[in-house]
């Protein structure tokens, strides 16, 4: 603001000359995606105050004042891209030992740096929120909107995680999770239909369609996470107005398509959470990508790129029939269904910020036009949520905007060719939001600091003379409710475990070792291990140290009321099925642990067990 000085009566007073209508920014020369047309305007100008769009006119106009004017010199302008899938309460690491922690900040610098300036996060704990929020309060920070937790099977997809998943029961029981859910002032909902590898059933079309009328007339857009036809079918009847990923491995009919017309159903198909680990695996694509990786924290490149682990079952049934995924997605965007950009950022290889560059690309490579996938993640993504101030750069909208050097029409990658970001009128200094995150360290163990070569295993493991190498572990460490605790005492040490109520991977407790380095234990056949006590059978697992995930290689153990000595061959070990599967071999032997479990809808003969152990060795 341009201000003039008078003095009167003595004293010296400040007038602004613009008065009034001052206008914080003016932006000239600018092109002005148009995503009606598919393209974008002639060198424009641009008007902007309080964070809000005022004013668009053409070059040939008179140009009003402003505080401050800013020439983009003909680049290309899109709205802030809008992630429709994020989990701000992830990093987007590995599970299992090597996962980094990151904090929400870390998240949101690297979304700004990469022009995503909205994101909506389907699934967080209320501590995750919390910080969110409290960052959104003190600095610039992406548009949040959020679901707070999700509405599940008990014991389904998303308890696994710990914390409060709202787990549907009964019909009866919707009422009182969804005060739970209005309580957190959602600006979604989310439900699933997901059985997570056969735990328990998924919701019933009753439940699901209870869930999408609450939903409807609070106002929140219902999303639902799905995998297949048939629950995609049951949860457009239910009432949801946003498929959560999509059905990427199975063909859709003409039903289906049918369906998402009428009820004019989005489609969200998440094809970074499905298809990067696999990408990297056998093409490296996410790691060469260096200009979506500026803000990612050294460390966690190291664990994720060093060394990449065989992807999950399910993400390489994927990745081979992504062909049929590109064909689906191709079929309802030609039947005219809304198509929304979501990453599922926070899962391994789907980085925040980069993953939803990464899905762009995708959506790219599945034939669709750049000037569709733009729409997936501007306009037409604003209309999914419900955030009409979102998604295009007209008057009256938020000034939050992306400015490129190059055409994005031409080629999609130019979108991470950014030339600057704003968000909410201001500029965002990109060059501080990577200082910011070089100091930023995740918390987590080291992954992979050398190639340690495995020493030959003596045939002792633990006779319990000395002192306690074993540690306790429980599903606490995920939000659970169960309990382990060791003695030691002549030469026998005790684990006594209690289990609470199962999620998603059941409830378990036990005790664990890890050895300093891997032994070569391949000149054995097996663990034997002398023990009495247990009330129900137990595992034991010997750590791969390949395994960078918790699907170990396991065998089960009966209880026994008197000392007994069991021999458990190599032979015999099995991994559990949900990780990344891996060749056995004796000769790298990171650990062992012993584990009492329940399985979400498993009934027990006793939640308690003791168990006495005075010998394991190798035979």
């Amino acid at each position: 603001m341009i201000l003039t000085i008078a003095k009167v009566a003595g004293v010296i007073i400040c007038i602004s000359s613009l008065s009034a209508q001052a206008i914080d920014l003016r932006i000239d020369n600018v092109r002005l995606y148009q995503p009606e047309q598919s393209t974008f305007s002639l060198p424009s100008t641009l008007y902007i105050d309080n964070g809000k769009i005022i004013a668009v006119s053409s070059n040939q106009e008179k140009s009003k004042a402003a505080d401050t004017i800013v020439d983009a010199h003909n680049n290309y302008a899109l709205p802030g891209l809008i992630d429709l899938h994020v989990h701000l309460g992830a990093s987007g690491s590995n599970y299992g030992k090597e996962f980094q922690y990151l904090p929400v900040q870390s998240y949101f610098n690297s979304n700004l740096y990469l022009g995503v300036t909205s994101v909506v996060d389907l699934f967080s704990f209320d501590s995750t929120l919390n910080e969110a929020r409290q960052l959104i309060a003190t600095k610039t920070s992406p548009n949040l909107f959020y679901a707070g937790t999700l509405f599940t099977n008990p014991g389904g997809h998303g308890t696994q995680f710990g914390g409060a998943a709202l787990e549907v029961t009964n019909d009866a029981a919707i009422d009182g999770l969804w005060q739970q859910h209005i309580a957190r002032k959602p600006h979604v909902t989310k439900a699933i239909i997901e059985t997570f590898g056969g735990h328990g059933t998924s919701l019933t079309d009753s439940q699901l369609t209870e869930i999408g009328r609450r939903s409807k007339a609070a106002d929140l857009p219902y999303f639902v996470h799905v995998s297949t036809l048939v629950d995609g079918k049951r949860a457009i009847k239910a009432g949801a107005t946003a498929l959560a990923h999509g059905i990427n491995t199975e063909a859709i009919d003409d039903e289906f398509i049918d369906l998402m017309v009428k009820h004019k159903v989005a489609y969200i198909p998440t094809l970074a959470v499905y298809y990067n680990h696999s990408a990297e695996k056998n093409h490296r694509e996410v790691s060469a990508n260096k200009a979506l990786l500026t803000t990612v924290p050294e460390k966690l490149q190291h664990c994720l790129f060093n060394k990449v682990p065989e992807p999950a079952k399910w993400k390489d049934i994927a990745w081979q029939k992504r062909q049929l995924a590109y064909q689906n997605l191709n079929l309802l965007a030609q039947a005219g269904v809304v198509i929304g950009a979501g990453s599922d950022a926070g899962n391994p290889y789907t980085l925040h910020g980069s993953g939803l560059h990464n899905e762009l690309q995708a959506l790219v490579k599945s034939g669709l036009s750049p000037a569709q996938v733009i729409n997936a993640a501007t306009i037409d993504a604003a209309s999914i949520i419900n955030a009409p101030e979102l998604g295009q750069l007209k008057q009256g909208f938020q000034a939050s905007f992306i400015l490129l050097t190059q055409n994005p029409l031409d080629d999609i990658t130019q979108l991470s060719n950014i030339q600057a970001v704003y968000k909410s009128g201001h500029k965002v200094d990109r060059k501080d939001l990577i200082a910011q995150n070089k100091q930023i360290i995740p918390h987590g163990e080291q992954c992979d600091l050398e190639n340690i070569i495995a020493s030959k295993a003596g045939k002792g493991i633990d006779d319990f003379s000395g002192e306690i190498q074993w540690q306790a572990i429980s599903d606490t460490m995920m939000g659970g409710q169960s309990s382990a605790k060791l003695t030691q005492k002549q030469q026998v040490l005790t684990v006594a475990t209690q289990l609470g109520k199962p999620a998603g991977f059941g409830a378990w407790a036990g005790m664990q070792v890890m050895f300093e380095s891997p032994v070569d234990a391949s000149q054995f056949q097996g663990i034997k291990i002398t023990y009495k006590g247990s009330q129900i059978p137990f595992g034991i697992s010997v750590y791969h140290s390949e395994v960078k995930d918790w699907d170990h290689f396991s065998a089960k153990l009966p209880p026994s009321k008197t000392w007994t000595t069991r021999e458990v061959p190599f032979t015999q070990l099995k991994q559990f099925g949900f990780g990344s599967q891996k060749q056995w071999s004796a000769k790298s032997v990171a650990g062992l642990s012993l584990v009492w479990r329940t399985l979400s809808g498993q009934q027990l003969v006793s939640n308690e067990n003791s168990l006495q152990i005075s010998n394991i060795s190798y035979f």
